[in-house]
């Protein structure tokens, strides 16, 4: 935990048509990003892992607020339980670490297994039960943001590293809601450097998730990356990566997602971004409402995690779009690994849009 100067919560900033307030239900305490001029509000969740809670942004096709996210219906044994890991922040590490195992500075580390139906894997990092100090907050005419802090003391099992985390979330005019991590290795003393990649795991909602199209970015090739069984379902495997790429030429937009509206194709696939770019953006399109939510993120996400199966597990119209700054696994495969030196920070940051499909001519 951090001290308690750093625990200090700020009183909510008016400014101009943006706010920064307090809410709760149950045990989950909230800090609310909003617009008051347009209805738009950001939910974070401060005491339960720093996660997004519940994102409303105004449409450009409907000129209506639309629920961005899957959120947890102010349900707070949800956020506690997590079985979805809805809007989570996945750090310090995301997806899965395989054996729950990695060798880092000439040890050999373990941590939790927390995989789901009996894989033998540590999921989505260690902050997600954490309660962590609001250290800033600002509201005023264009923008409202909150920065929450949590400090990993080396007590953490299998991370016995000093890393402060640092996420700050903003809500823009125009409909942007943007989320800057920033991560430093707070070992001065000892000098060891520590492993780093994170990411996000937002459930878009649509009308119809097998009639939603994904379109990757189109200014690079993706590809596949494939996990200890190939020749079935990503799901049926361990779901931890070979390194392996191989082809992948679906979520160019030319095709919807398939399936039907009750059981829509099942995807659990991660891809790879096969050419560095500045800035990647992914899109979802719901031609029903004619809806497209923008996933934009900075040049460290090159990897995308697509998972097309609550409607399958929890019977929600979702599609996650995860982002993650290094490939799964990447404690042992090291692709896209951050090392963290001793007193070094290291940032990226993603964010989320909205825009209107273009009609047909």
């Amino acid at each position: 935990m951090t001290t308690a100067a750093a625990c200090i919560v700020l009183v909510s900033a008016l400014a101009g048509d943006f706010t920064v307030t307090d809410d709760a239900y149950g045990s989950v305490h909230l800090k609310v990003l909003s617009n008051t001029a347009t209805g738009e509000r950001a939910s974070i969740v401060v005491n339960h892992g720093g996660g997004t809670d519940e994102l409303l942004l105004l449409s450009k096709a409907t000129g209506q607020l639309k629920h961005v996210l899957w959120s947890h219906g102010r349900n707070a044994t949800e956020v506690e339980l997590n079985p979805t890991w809805k809007g989570r922040q996945l750090l310090p590490y995301a997806n899965r670490i395989g054996g729950a195992r990695y060798a880092f500075n000439g040890s050999e580390h373990h941590l939790p297994v927390n995989d789901v139906s009996g894989l033998n894997n540590s999921l989505h990092g260690l902050l997600w039960n954490k309660s962590l100090a609001v250290v800033a907050s600002d509201a005023g005419a264009d923008a409202a943001s909150v920065t929450l802090r949590y400090d990993f003391d080396g007590t953490d099992p299998g991370y016995p590293f000093l890393l402060r985390a640092e996420i700050t979330y903003s809500l823009r005019a125009g409909g942007r809601f943007d989320v800057a991590v920033r991560a430093e290795n707070r070992d001065a003393a000892g000098g060891w450097p520590l492993p780093f990649y994170n990411g996000w795991h937002p459930y878009f909602l649509v009308s119809d998730v097998s009639a939603a199209r994904i379109v990757l970015d189109n200014r690079t090739a993706w590809r596949h990356v494939d996990v200890g069984v190939n020749d079935v379902p990503p799901r049926f495997s361990d779901m931890v990566p070979t390194t392996h790429v191989s082809d992948w030429g679906k979520n160019t937009g030319a095709d919807a997602i398939g399936g039907n509206a009750t059981a829509p194709t099942y995807m659990d696939d991660e891809v790879k971004a096969m050419a560095a770019l500045d800035s990647f953006q992914t899109r979802l399109v719901d031609p029903a409402t004619r809806d497209v939510t923008v996933l934009h993120c900075d040049s460290s996400f090159r990897f995308l995690q697509i998972f097309t199966g609550a409607m399958a597990t929890w019977g929600a119209a979702a599609v996650v779009l995860e982002p993650l700054s290094a490939m799964s696994d990447a404690y042992n495969n090291h692709d896209g690994l951050h090392v963290i030196s001793a007193g070094e920070t290291y940032e990226n940051s993603f964010g989320v849009s909205l825009e209107a499909l273009e009609p047909e001519e």
